[in-house]
């Protein structure tokens, strides 16, 4: 499924101001990987409480976590707030973050977490093409070969998988990959809008917005189906809300200093992650494929940060 982006997103009549150079990729780059393993991280928190919550309730509990962070460090540094013109992006990255969420969450109560996180992969193809029209960006032969190492290795590891469960899967595990999927082409739109708002937001109020607003959205259709909260999950919850706000001032720095289309291939790092966490916590051990995997992700990873 399409999803167009906001209007005025890198229209002619509103050139993007060119990144800032550092003098070495490595630091943005690395902020890229990190907020990878924040995401990921959080969603095997998500997938810890998800048999007791439906996707709505759990999206509300990691925007209301996050809440509670990006509020704490808005009132510590008190920047300013959008313009008039700008809530419209803003509105808008909020309508796909939230989409992004609740369909990958409700693929994270169907589908085991490497699955989810692999049919999320699409997300950086999406990114890296639609920024070339979008964003006027070119990226090199290296990002394109990065995304090929990166596609590869899931690919290696998914699609004998993926063939199993349409052969022999429910509805259910369909609906989930479907969701993922969708997830997927929505998050491709909250990176490139990223993008464009890191270079004119401070990086408080993006935090700040991109946690209030969704929460704000979310509350009447979270409550609509309800259950009671247990105790115990307020661990995870705040774990949640820790993680997305760590992750989130990561992607934004490191789109404030390097293109979309080269940040958006780190997103293939994740999948090591849950890899690792689905073994430690879930009790989901990693097959041969699952190594030669994580070789060619990070093989395509290098590539990015040797040029």
């Amino acid at each position: 499924m399409s999803l167009p982006l906001a209007p005025g997103v890198a229209s002619p009549e509103i050139p993007l101001p060119a990144p800032a150079r550092p003098r070495s990729a490595a630091l943005p780059l690395l902020a890229g990987a990190l907020a990878a393993a924040c995401f990921v991280s959080m969603d095997t928190a998500i997938k810890l409480i998800s048999e007791r919550y439906d996707a709505l309730q759990l999206s509300f509990f990691r925007f209301g976590s996050g809440s509670v962070f990006a509020v704490a460090l808005w009132l510590r540094f008190r920047t300013a707030l959008p313009s008039g013109r700008a809530w419209r992006l803003h509105i808008a990255r909020s309508g796909f973050l939230l989409l992004s969420l609740v369909s990958y969450f409700y693929a994270l109560t169907a589908l085991p977490l490497a699955q989810t996180v692999a049919i999320s992969y699409l997300a950086p193809i999406f990114v890296s093409i639609l920024a070339i029209p979008l964003l006027r960006e070119k990226p090199s032969p290296w990002i394109w070969l990065a995304l090929s190492f990166g596609l590869g290795g899931v690919s290696v590891s998914m699609v004998p998988e993926l063939l199993a469960s349409l052969r022999g899967g429910g509805a259910g595990r369909l609906l989930g990959m479907a969701s993922a999927a969708l997830s997927a082409m929505a998050f491709a739109a909250v990176m490139l809008l990223a993008r464009h708002q890191a270079q004119r937001d401070s990086l408080w109020t993006i935090l700040l917005v991109q946690n209030v607003l969704p929460l704000l959205l979310l509350s009447v259709p979270a409550m609509a189906t309800w259950r009671p909260l247990h105790l115990p999950d307020l661990l995870p919850i705040g774990l949640v809300g820790v993680l997305a706000t760590v992750g989130l001032l990561a992607l934004t720095y490191a789109f404030t200093k390097l293109e979309a289309s080269r940040i958006a291939p780190l997103e293939y790092t994740s999948f090591v992650w849950a890899t690792a966490l689905g073994y430690v916590v879930l009790g989901e051990v990693p097959s041969a494929t699952t190594g030669a995997s994580a070789v060619l992700i990070i093989a395509g990873c290098l590539l990015l940060l040797r040029r």
